[in-house]
């Protein structure tokens, strides 16, 4: 993945376009058809994945660094992180309605 990507999921800054973080996000989890509305609950749910398979310091520092270049070896969650992280994301409240998601 590209690193300027990958900060977009880990900073929480755009560093990249916004559809980008639509695409990596459902290359990640493997789950077509991401909304808008969707996107703080599916980062929330993917973000123990990344802590876990981004353990470089530079990606978590939360600052816009576009100076980065390259690529960051991250491969999609397998079928057991895929059903962890829909189930964290099924915990979160809804954000249209304040219930379960």
């Amino acid at each position: 993945m590209n690193k300027q990507r990958l900060r977009n999921l880990t900073t929480g800054k755009l560093h990249t376009e916004m559809s980008h973080i639509y695409q990596d996000l459902e290359y990640i989890t493997g789950m077509k058809g991401i909304m808008t509305h969707m996107l703080p609950n599916v980062m929330r749910a993917v973000e123990p994945w990344l802590e876990i398979m981004v353990t470089d310091s530079e990606y978590w520092d939360g600052e816009y660094s576009p100076t980065l270049e390259g690529e960051y070896d991250l491969q999609p969650m397998d079928m057991s992180q895929q059903d962890k992280c829909l189930m964290r994301y099924h915990d979160l409240p809804c954000p249209l309605f304040g219930s379960k998601s």
